[in-house]
């Protein structure tokens, strides 16, 4: 483009006269080579696939401008006229551009730019230097020394292109194998998340049935010796439970899988719910747990944020042996809610500040002591709130406690759910299930048989099934059972939610439980579309006492409530 405009203005300038002819001639034959060049770039049979063929394709082009170069080093010969100033100083205007321009277009590869350079104008600087006039030898001197020195500009020119085109390529490495890196990271999660996904389920079936036993096993202990033996038993199986929940919690928060249900409610809700609990702990340890109620809507995932305080809470009393753990709530601008959980525990140095949510750290547990618990529930805690979006703070002075502080958005009222269930007040452990027929379905024999002991000792009627079909089989030949507990994970056509499904179809209503070992979201979001009660391996059997009776006061209660409405 610039050999095809640059000649324009010599050939308005030199136009009349004497010149016409010349210019006319010349401009022909550059417009002739530059249609060669033209051609030459777009030819079909340039196939430019090996390096041999890049070479040719480059030797060839380098001669073309190199015979570029000559055509217009002809036209400085041909169109120098020493009587005409003014078209003289149009044609070393014309050709010092041209040099310019070519400069930065021909440096990523300098002996083109010389090759084109130097024939352009060596003609013109020879007819200068051999004129009688000093002046124009002066010229000739500058114009050849101003040609000599954009040949060490082109250098500079190239360089600049060759470094860059380098550190391209070599950002394209860097990326191709960060992409890789990556690509092998995302994979070893993906392999990480799948065993735990199995191992979290073939984890808790052994460990299901250890649990059982266990209870089973304390019904029937009596030797006080025995007692102690069990009682370890049980502390040992209550550790494993811990760490198992806490390293897949840990891996579930990690997976990104984790599904988040923001709602509005009331903050103290979480705190009424766990109160009995922790009072009961204050007042194991001689502390004082003090709840500063008030009335606080919040926008969070409820459940989520239970997780969170318990956690917190937890730790503020493991590590507190005198004094007391406070909570309290601090409105903020925007209607914010910052809730404070301050312990009068040993405290946190400066310098572990920000270590304590790091997995298995522990400021006083350098021996790894299981007493003093696992070193996650700080790391889950900041998981958590990472996800739901809301600011931790920790403040702690060593030897004198610790405060952590959660910024919490605000909900609206009228958007508030109902207040939480509390577990614990909702079911007792002590209703009867004399007599009551529950149908077991899971396809561990062992499980199986711990479930049907544990029920029998308190009282119920069972009878168990390995596989779905045979309990769809019992049903239809006329078992009629009055609690449905089956695995969520079974063989075949039909998994947990589908058998319940398929056995209300056939007796209406029947109240059924769910087990399984499988903590993901869909399968949990599964339960709640439809409206099952489930428990996680591995279940403490208190937990599956207390759901258990929780499960048959709601069925007497509805089925009082329809009884009700049929007398009306």
């Amino acid at each position: 483009m610039g050999n095809l405009l640059g000649s324009v203005p010599l050939l308005i300038v030199f136009w009349g006269g004497d010149y016409a002819t010349r210019v006319i001639l010349w401009s022909i034959a550059l417009y002739i080579m530059l249609a060669i060049r033209m051609v030459h770039y777009h030819y079909p049979g340039n196939t430019i696939s090996t390096h041999k063929e890049i070479f040719r394709y480059g030797r060839d082009q380098t001669f073309l401008i190199f015979l570029t170069g000559c055509v217009w080093g002809a036209g400085g010969a041909v169109l120098f006229d020493a009587e005409n100033i003014n078209n003289l100083a149009y044609l070393i205007l014309t050709f010092i551009s041209m040099i310019a321009g070519s400069m930065v277009s021909l440096s990523s590869r300098p002996v083109s730019y010389i090759l084109f350079s130097a024939p352009l104008m060596l003609p013109m600087i020879l007819s200068m230097v051999t004129q009688d006039q000093y002046m124009y030898r002066w010229m000739g001197f500058g114009a050849a020394v101003y040609l000599f020195a954009t040949f060490g500009f082109s250098r500079t020119v190239h360089r600049v292109i060759d470094n860059s085109i380098r550190l391209k390529y070599a950002n394209l490495d860097l990326i191709a194998d960060l992409q890789q890196q990556t690509d092998r990271a995302n994979r070893a999660s993906e392999e990480k998340s799948r065993f735990l996904a199995s191992a979290s389920h073939d984890l808790r079936q052994p460990l299901q049935a250890v649990n059982l036993y266990t209870e089973i096993l304390a019904a029937k202990v009596r030797e006080p010796e025995m007692q102690t033996d069990l009682r370890n038993i049980r502390q040992g199986v209550g550790a494993l439970n811990e760490l198992l929940d806490a390293l897949f919690d840990v891996s579930h928060l990690d997976s990104g899988n984790v599904q988040v249900s923001r709602i509005s409610f009331m903050l103290e809700d979480i705190f009424h719910k766990l109160e009995c609990q922790f009072q009961l702990k204050a007042g194991q340890q001689g502390l004082d747990f003090n709840v500063d109620y008030g009335r606080h809507i919040v926008k969070s995932d409820p459940i989520l944020l239970e997780r969170v305080i318990t956690n917190l809470l937890v730790n503020a009393f493991r590590y507190t042996e005198h004094g007391k753990v406070d909570v309290r709530f601090e409105s903020v601008d925007g209607g914010a809610v910052r809730m404070h959980i301050r312990d009068t525990g040993i405290g946190i140095s400066a310098e572990n500040l920000e270590a304590i949510f790091q997995e298995f750290f522990q400021v006083e547990n350098q021996e790894r002591d299981r007493r003093l618990g696992l070193g996650l529930g700080l790391a889950i805690v900041r998981r958590i709130l990472g996800l739901l979006g809301h600011d931790i703070e920790v403040r702690s002075e060593l030897g004198k406690g610790t405060e952590f502080i959660i910024t919490l958005p605000p909900g609206k009222e009228e958007e508030r759910a109902p207040p939480m269930l509390n577990t614990a007040e909702s079911g007792s452990i002590s209703g009867s299930l004399d007599g009551l027929r529950v149908m077991i379905v899971d396809n561990e024999a062992l499980i199986l048989e711990a479930t049907d002991s544990l029920l029998s000792s308190w009282g119920a009627e069972c009878t168990g099934f390995l596989t779905t079909e045979s309990a769809l089989q019992a049903v239809h030949d006329g078992f009629c059972p009055q609690l449905l507990i089956a695995d969520y994970r079974m063989p075949g056509k039909y998994n947990g939610c589908d058998f319940v499904s398929v056995i209300r179809s056939v007796i209406a209503d029947v109240p059924a439980l769910i087990v399984t070992g499988d903590t993901s979201d869909d399968v949990v979001n599964e339960f709640r579309r439809l409206q099952l009660d489930y428990l996680h391996k591995p279940i403490k059997p208190a937990q599956l006492r207390m759901l258990v009776s929780r499960i048959l006061r709601r069925d007497e209660e509805q089925k009082s409530a329809l009884s009700g409405n049929k007398a009306r």
